[in-house]
């Protein structure tokens, strides 16, 4: 009998050993079960704009009770967009009265185990907050009866980390129906200073603020205009000094980050609160192939690219030039240069250890504007959306695309995207 209880004990512990092992293995699989678009639809980036604007936390007042109505594709869109941020990825979203269902791949860092996460979740619309149906992670189904305690359970830490009961004190109630979500919420403002806090932790706030001070002495030895590789070069110098950080990655994302916000007018106190004591570097004039609007497009673009994914920040920029053809500055094949190039050096400044690692010192060594982004000679600008329409057949037609394809080998041909 004795020798039973012991086999018995040794089978068990060998059981859960191989169970602990083997889990990764069944939650991690080698490729996606959602497969990302190429590239976003413009009037979703529009209305995600709107959204934007009409729910920015800058105009909420501390209990303000709204309303947030989001379709199926602009609840895709959302979610594709922090999947990007978060390392990349791609969802699928349906929703039917009652009902919703959603299919999440999220790519994680190399790993001999596996490089996506694939969930597959439906939810059913209460009182409160949704239930779980169905729940599955990799090849594990997770009952529900097991799913909604965990989960009511992590949303209620997170909730008192940001100082608040439960989650009834934010979300007042959901909705699911043919036309899409509508989710009731009540705004605090302990919202914005937790999020924050989780999306920059510590060592990216000191890797940002190390990067700021750099452009601080930069920018205080520079007068009058100043070309932009002249910032870039040594941001990224530093960047490639900084081999003990032991994340390439985060610090060249950093500089991006921090040339984005200085080239737009933009303190970095809204991503780190701490920046609002931080020394504010002398302002200058940045300019690429001699305009200042070059300089935003493609720095802006690199940055929207190494933090939101290549997907979007090609997508923002065909959205303003969009914009623009109807009452702005008009259609600009040249402005498209700058985004593209900057989206570009965006993707490959920020895709893999070992790419980050190798671009730091030729982006440092890289200090003329055509090494940066060719010359936009015999590209059109100062198009109304009739003239563009006409000329190049928008956005779908042949001409168009036939740019598009010139830009695409005019950036091939620059050294730093070889």
């Amino acid at each position: 009998m004795l020798r039973l209880v012991a086999w018995l004990i040794l089978l068990g512990t060998v059981a859960a050993v191989v169970g602990v092992v083997a889990l990764p293995f069944a939650l991690l699989e080698q490729a996606p079960s959602v497969l990302a678009t190429d590239r976003l639809n413009p009037p979703q980036i529009a209305r995600a704009r709107a959204l934007l604007a009409e729910h920015d936390p800058r105009r909420l007042r501390d209990g303000d009770v709204k309303a947030l109505a989001l379709s199926a594709d602009e609840l895709g869109l959302v979610l594709n967009y922090v999947l990007a941020q978060l390392g990349g990825g791609a969802s699928q979203v349906s929703i039917t009265p009652h009902r919703l269902s959603a299919q999440i791949s999220a790519q994680l860092p190399e790993n001999p185990v596996g490089r996506y996460v694939n969930l597959d979740i439906l939810l059913s619309e209460t009182a409160a907050m949704p239930a779980v149906d169905t729940l599955k992670i990799g090849r594990i189904s997770v009952p529900g009866m097991l799913a909604n305690p965990v989960l009511g359970g992590f949303f209620r830490l997170a909730y008192a980390h940001a100082g608040l009961s439960d989650p009834g004190s934010l979300l007042r109630g959901i909705e699911f129906s043919d036309s899409g979500v509508k989710l009731h919420y009540q705004w605090h403002t302990a919202i914005v200073d937790a999020v924050r806090n989780q999306l920059v932790p510590v060592e990216d706030a000191d890797r940002l603020r190390d990067f700021h001070l750099a452009l601080v002495a930069l920018t205080a030895r520079e007068q009058g205009p100043v070309a932009l590789p002249k910032l870039l070069g040594p941001l990224f110098a530093l960047a490639a000094s900084r081999a003990s950080s032991g994340d390439p990655q985060a610090d060249n994302r950093a500089a991006l980050i921090v040339l984005s916000s200085y080239v737009s007018g933009r303190r970095l106190n809204a991503l780190v609160p701490t920046a609002a004591d931080w020394p504010v570097p002398s302002r200058l004039s940045v300019r690429l192939h001699g305009r200042v609007d070059l300089a935003k497009h493609f720095v802006n673009s690199a940055a929207l690219a190494a933090t939101g994914g290549q997907a979007v920040a090609q997508t923002v920029g065909l959205f303003k030039e969009l914009d623009d053809s109807r009452g702005g500055s008009g259609f600009s094949f040249i402005d498209l240069l700058a985004d593209e190039a900057g989206t570009r050096f965006g993707k490959r400044a920020t895709e893999s250890r070992v790419m980050a690692r190798a671009l730091q010192p030729r982006a440092a060594s890289a200090l003329t504007d055509a090494e940066w982004m060719p010359a936009p000679t015999g590209l059109q600008e100062h198009m109304t959306e009739a003239d563009f329409n006409r000329r190049y057949g928008g956005v779908d037609g042949p001409g168009y695309r036939a740019v598009l394809a010139d830009i695409g080998r005019r950036i091939d041909a620059v050294a730093l995207y070889r």
